[in-house]
């Protein structure tokens, strides 16, 4: 463990940074591109499941960097992969303003819990079963407040009643979370399973993961930025 942890120490903040890209680009692409394929079969529980694969995502980013604010990062570059759309078919920002407020709200919730949890979940799985868990739940809150007042979409808007916020976190919040204990602790059990590979990559071979990295960027923002020029 104290190795793992001097490993982490070592890392360089431009390695940091190239991986938040990276990884942020991954989940905007399952943002863009699953969730458009999703929507158009109508799976009941597509918004649970992104934001279970974004807590994934972050999971594996969490076990080998162990940097809580990597998620904030994570959460920007997936909503500039969303917003794709202002570039390409001249959107208003608006347009996806509330499900990117959602991502920012669901990963800023992980990144303050990991904020003051990171150390003991290293340890415990269990920790990271309830990380993942309390800040969906926390960030399903927070979003039927905060989007409600910023772009609320038609479906948040039927939720902007009495017992509306109860309502929200029944059938949303609590999908969410469900997903996110799941797939937040395996993404991180996968994270540990390549620690090693990366670890190596990183010091040994950096310009390889330069090249990794900003071709796992770019590829996935392109790819986005096609879906989205095609419909999604």
């Amino acid at each position: 463990m104290d190795a793992e942890n001097n490993q982490s120490k070592k890392i360089g903040k431009t390695k940091i940074v190239l991986a938040v890209l990276a990884l942020g680009a991954v989940c905007g692409l399952f943002e863009v591109v699953l969730g458009g394929f999703l929507k158009n079969t109508g799976f009941p529980y597509r918004s649970g499941l992104l934001v279970g694969l974004g807590f994934g995502v972050i999971g594996f980013a969490y076990a080998i960097f162990k940097k809580p604010l990597m998620a904030i990062g994570i959460g920007l570059v997936a909503a500039f992969c969303k917003q794709l759309g202002v570039i390409v078919l001249h959107l208003p920002v608006m347009c996806m303003m509330n499900s990117c407020v959602a991502v920012l709200l669901e990963y800023g919730a992980l990144a303050i819990i990991a904020l003051v949890l990171m150390n003991k979940m290293k340890e415990k799985v269990s920790l990271r079963l309830i990380a993942g868990g309390a800040a969906a739940l926390i960030g399903a809150g927070a979003f039927h407040y905060i989007g409600m007042r910023v772009a609320p979409c038609n479906y948040l808007l039927t939720f902007n009643r009495a017992g509306g916020f109860v309502d929200f976190m029944i059938q949303q919040g609590l999908v969410w979370a469900a997903f996110s204990v799941v797939l937040f602790p395996l993404g991180w059990l996968a994270g540990e399973k390549v620690s090693g590979k990366i670890g190596h990559i990183m010091f040994s071979k950096p310009r390889l993961f330069y090249a990794e990295t900003a071709i796992t960027t770019i590829f996935c923002v392109a790819i986005c930025a096609i879906a989205i020029a095609g419909g999604y």
